[in-house]
């Protein structure tokens, strides 16, 4: 099974890479070109702010260590 879901995971790959190409140099009629270049970025730019937002939520809601005395 894990042979096939590699296969799958390739073949996947090579036609979603071959939409995003054909879709970016304006091969496919009804698609604006620029879209293929904003999405991804629109993607890239949100998750890094969940990600920054994630960090703060953590050091939020994480308790203060108490302070330990060694001797």
């Amino acid at each position: 099974m894990g042979k096939a879901f590699g296969f799958f995971l390739m073949l996947v790959s090579v036609i979603l890479a071959t939409f995003y190409i054909t879709w970016f140099f304006g091969f496919i009629n009804g698609l604006d070109p620029e879209l293929a270049v904003k999405i991804p970025i629109l993607i890239i730019v949100l998750f890094f702010f969940f990600v920054v937002g994630w960090v703060g939520y953590v050091m939020y809601t994480t308790p203060i260590p108490r302070s330990f005395k060694g001797g």
